[in-house]
């Protein structure tokens, strides 16, 4: 059987980096790599110049969107598509079009399920499933040990084999109903929202009393808007939305604790400075900050201290480079850039929320600044909290 795969703007070299696939060995026009059918016991020839593979083992053959769709149990339009979304392609080829989806039915969600539920079945999912190589070394470049990533249970999103983690996950008797990522595909069976649009390394996002209650994901492939995404199955059928849940890590009875944006930042920067850290999703994802603040208040929180990214002091002149937009307005001088100044009155905006908030609770809070110029401007070189005590360690530099 032939595969025309001519007129595409990927290859099947794509697919296998979007799959994951450990490479045995690399030759002139192929690859060898563990077979996702077969468990990796068989080993897959991919023709690189004919855009086509084969297992040894258990025979299954294609073309580069039979190996993705086959994987997932989808026709070859939908394969396309995701596969050019994954890689941000933009639109695809006319004559593999998604046909016009039916009229959509209503969705219905499953109710939240207990913390201790979400906490159980999340670990023993973990403990399925591996982290890959390059997401490991990407950690320890971040400043991360390899005992710290154990510890906090880094894991590379699975791009395959979904159902029967699932149908394993039941059989140990392990809740999916109601735990967020988890929901029930149009043939009744249990499965998880991980596809290769949304690969990357699965962030726990773990409560004060040390559950995991989500996770974030680091995307393999980020957008220019978007780096990180909550696993959550809310547009899925008895699927469930994440909440946005807290971050904690740290001394839970400390004098002083850190806020900022995003788990991984967080737990690095604690890892690194030995500082209690409370880390929203985002700085404009305040809603359940309260609650948190509030407890560690009760627990001897006397302040704290805001350490969101240095974008918060984004310069707004326009450099040129930023976008082009054409939208600069040359009357004034220096000229302003319209989108830098829209993104920093937004995180300002966050910023103020978590200052109200603060007041609400009699919490005294400070900012902290660095990487900036005489104009109290970010300089544009140290972004996270993370990145200034990983600079500051490297150079030997006290905190």
């Amino acid at each position: 059987m032939s595969y025309d795969m001519s007129g595409f703007d990927f290859n099947i070299k794509d697919v296998v980096e979007l799959l994951r696939l450990r490479i045995r060995h690399k030759g002139a026009g192929s690859l060898d790599v563990d077979c996702p059918f077969c468990g990796g016991s068989g080993k897959m020839n991919v023709n690189t110049d004919r855009d086509i593979y084969r297992c040894n083992v258990c025979d299954e053959s294609g073309g580069m969107l039979a190996l993705y769709a086959s994987l997932y149990g989808i026709s070859y339009a939908e394969a396309n598509r995701q596969i050019r979304e994954a890689l941000h392609l933009g639109q695809y080829r006319e004559d593999y079009q998604k046909v016009k989806e039916p009229e959509a039915v209503q969705i219905k969600n499953s109710r939240l399920a207990a913390e201790d539920e979400i906490d159980c079945t999340y670990r023993r999912m973990l403990s399925m499933i591996p982290l890959s190589q390059k997401h490991k070394e990407n950690l320890l470049e971040r400043g991360l040990t390899e005992e710290q990533i154990e510890e906090q249970n880094y894991r590379s999103v699975p791009l395959f084999g979904l159902k029967k983690l699932a149908a394993s996950l039941q059989r140990e008797g392990c809740t999916v109903a109601g735990v967020p990522g988890f929901y029930q595909d149009d043939d009744g069976n249990w499965t998880i929202h991980f596809t290769a649009k949304n690969s990357g390394i699965l962030i726990p996002i773990v409560s004060m009393e040390n559950r995991i209650q989500g996770f974030q994901i680091r995307l393999d492939r980020p957008t220019e808007s978007k780096k990180y995404i909550w696993l959550s199955s809310v547009n899925y059928n008895l699927g469930v939305s994440s909440g946005s849940p807290v971050h904690v890590i740290g001394n839970l009875h400390a004098d002083t604790v850190y806020l900022t944006e995003g788990a991984l930042k967080g737990t690095i920067a604690h890892y690194l400075s030995g500082d209690t850290f409370v880390c929203v999703a985002g700085v404009t994802l305040y809603r359940n900050l309260k609650p948190v603040l509030e407890r560690l208040q009760k627990k001897g929180a006397k302040y704290i201290c805001e350490a969101y990214d240095m974008d918060k002091k984004l310069k707004i002149t326009c450099d040129k480079d930023y976008k082009k937009c054409g939208e600069c307005d040359f009357i004034q001088k220096p000229a302003i850039c319209p989108h830098k100044k829209r993104k920093r009155d937004n995180i300002q905006r966050g910023c103020q929320r978590a200052y109200e908030i603060c007041q609400e609770l009699s919490l005294p809070v400070s900012r902290k600044l660095w990487d900036t110029n005489e104009c109290m401007e970010w300089n544009g070189r140290i972004k996270g909290i993370d990145d200034l005590y990983y600079e500051q360690k490297l150079h030997n530099r006290p905190l």
